[in-house]
């Protein structure tokens, strides 16, 4: 084990637990005397903004954490919520995990692309996300100046909430799990039939739901315009809660989850008998 060179010793910790690791780290004076440079640094809020800060005493402890680890794009997660006098974010684009929410003077995240989780929850000046496309879970709730997404459809986990002014989401078909909660400007969802989890909650521009039949989790709450839902048959678990104008629900006999709740106009559930978990209040049966 005195042998292995480092990055294969960081390799190796990719594939195991910590309490694994900790355990193979001392078997050798060598991994003993690494171990510290493989761990997860999760820095406070405080720390966060001394690592972020320009200033030499910034700088100081910038360089003592990248001394204490060998890869901070796996080791390193940052929290700056709430930091509203940050405006430049370009240092900070080599850590694991970035927390950007409320930091609402930044306008420029084009250095932020090889984040693995993104957080820029309320960020509400920036306009442009497009170099972001590499990000695996990437937050823009309320970002409510963001139009184009088409340069995201690589994110694996991706969340919109109340972006209003994004109207087209043709490019997000790929994405495993999306949230689209209160995007009022979202008229056509065709594309995104093979996303795996999806919620549309408050989405009343959208009328069609037809091609998401292959949705494994579908939440249609509030969408108050859909009437025909004869095609979500094979989703696994369904919310059509709120769904005002819904009649004909005898083609969900298969889902597995189904909630109905405030479904005024359903009368007829005969054909729900397989429906493992059926949620009924407020309907007129």
């Amino acid at each position: 084990m005195n042998s292995l060179p480092e990055d294969m010793i960081y390799e190796i910790r990719s594939f195991l637990s910590i309490t694994d690791f900790r355990s193979l780290l001392s078997t050798s004076k060598k991994m003993k005397y690494s171990k510290y440079k493989y761990q997860y640094l999760n820095l406070n809020k405080e720390s966060s903004k001394l690592f972020a800060s320009k200033n030499k005493k910034g700088k100081l402890f910038r360089s003592e954490i990248l001394l204490q680890i060998v890869n901070p794009n796996k080791q390193l997660s940052l929290n700056l919520k709430g930091c509203d006098g940050i405006t430049d974010v370009s240092m900070l684009g080599n850590v694991h995990t970035l927390n950007l929410t409320g930091c609402n003077k930044i306008t420029d995240v084009s250095m932020l692309g090889n984040i693995h989780t993104l957080y820029l929850t309320y960020c509400d000046r920036i306009t442009d996300v497009s170099m972001l496309g590499n990000v695996h879970k990437l937050c823009l709730i309320g970002c409510g100046r963001i139009t184009d997404v088409s340069m995201l459809r690589n994110v694996d986990n991706l969340r919109l909430n109340r972006c209003d002014r994004i109207t087209d989401v043709s490019m997000l078909g790929n994405v495993h799990t999306l949230n689209l909660r209160g995007c009022n400007g979202i008229t056509d969802v065709s594309m995104l039939g093979n996303v795996h989890t999806l919620n549309l909650t408050d989405c009343h521009g959208i009328t069609d739901v037809s091609m998401l039949g292959n949705v494994h989790t579908l939440n249609l709450t509030g969408c108050e315009n859909i009437t025909d839902v004869s095609m979500l048959g094979n989703v696994h678990t369904l919310n059509l809660s709120h769904c005002y104008y819904i009649v004909d629900v005898s083609m969900l006999g298969n889902v597995h989850t189904l909630n109905l709740s405030h479904c005024y106009e359903i009368v007829d559930v005969s054909m729900l008998g397989n429906v493992d978990t059926l949620i009924l209040p407020l309907v007129n049966i």
